[in-house]
């Protein structure tokens, strides 16, 4: 009965404090109405029993578990599933990038490693004018202000390579049986003899221009381990052209100024002078193509009815020449890849 009493004190205690729930309050109540001060013998024999089932009701309520209550745990922001998930994709992006950081390194000239030009003669313009620079088969470069060059002592084997970093002009001796390659940001230009310049341009791209001779430009693949199946571009005199790395796209066209290239002889071209007397658009348009080594295409046939008499004395720019020869039959000129076509109404026949 220790452990019955100690268990009803403690019943009555959350009584008087409020604290009991609901359905024992109610039994307590009743039990509680139920209580007088008169002899057993007295009470009636129903309120005997109803008194005793109520203590019973009250032993087994004593007796059974308190009811617990579900504590919410608050747990730290870092515990969190969604920060262990954030935190497991920022070691991973963090991880790829030190990866790419690491395997592509940036070299001094773009495909090309650092070890295979770190024994070669450097040359370096840190002037505000062309530097000259004499190679041992006889080429020449003129190297750009900020560029450098790279090249070996005495060529040795097939092939002549050099490394350029940045624009030059290359003047290169000829010799058939030795092909002379310039490794440059992304492309090979690969000639035997002849003269061409190397530059990039404001679009992050590398530009090749020839002036005299045959070049082949194709896009870098030698120290990629791979099969070489990048495009290869043949170029011929005043014509160029345009590597864009972010695109791998090759653009042909002609250069800013193009020059004469092969002299011709009779009355319309003769000592570097260009001096028309009432000669056909026909015969000028051809000689203008062999003299400059272009296409010039007449959209409007009747534009080779036309003839003009002009003298464009002293000049050696093809576009300048074309100037003159539009304003003097009302025509116009576009430039479209390697070839130019003539816009205008052209002439009735004769």
């Amino acid at each position: 009965m220790h452990k019955s009493w100690k268990g009803f004190y403690r019943l009555l205690h959350r009584y008087q404090n409020g604290t009991i729930n609901p359905i024992k309050k109610q039994v307590m109540d009743f039990w509680y109405d139920s209580i007088n001060h008169a002899k057993a013998d007295d009470v009636p024999v129903e309120n005997l029993r109803l008194k005793e089932d109520m203590w019973n009701a009250i032993r087994q309520k004593m007796y059974e578990k308190p009811e617990v209550q579900e504590s919410f745990v608050i747990k730290k922001w870092w515990q969190s599933v969604y920060f262990k998930f954030a935190a497991t994709a920022l070691f991973l992006i963090s991880s790829f990038i030190f990866y790419k950081a690491v395997t592509e390194r940036k070299t001094i000239i773009a495909e090309v490693p650092d070890s295979v030009i770190s024994a070669l003669v450097q040359q370096v313009n840190n002037s505000q004018k062309l530097k000259l620079i004499k190679l041992s088969d006889g080429s020449e470069v003129s190297l750009y202000p900020g560029s450098t060059l790279f090249y070996p002592e005495v060529f040795k084997g097939g092939e002549r390579k050099v490394f350029l970093k940045g624009d030059g002009f290359f003047d290169v001796a000829h010799d058939r049986s030795k092909p002379f390659l310039v490794y440059s940001d992304h492309i090979i230009t690969k000639v035997v003899g002849t003269s061409f310049t190397i530059k990039r341009n404001s679009r992050s791209g590398i530009e090749v221009s020839v002036l005299t001779g045959l070049v082949k430009v194709r896009e870098n693949l030698d120290y990629k381990g791979t099969i070489l199946t990048g495009r290869e571009v043949t170029l011929t005199p005043n014509k160029k052209v345009t590597f864009s790395p972010d695109s791998r796209e090759m653009i042909t066209g002609l250069v800013k100024e193009p020059i004469v290239v092969q002299r011709l002889e009779g009355i319309a071209y003769k000592s570097g002078r260009f001096n028309y007397n009432d000669t056909p658009v026909s015969t000028i348009i051809s000689q203008l193509e062999k003299a400059y080594g272009v296409s010039i295409v007449p959209e409007n046939k009747n534009l080779a009815n036309c003839s003009i008499t002009a003298d464009a004395s002293n000049i050696e720019n093809l576009f300048e020449v074309l100037d003159i020869l539009c304003a003097a039959i009302d025509a116009s000129y576009e430039v479209k890849g390697e070839r130019i076509f003539l816009n205008g109404p052209g002439c009735k026949p004769i």
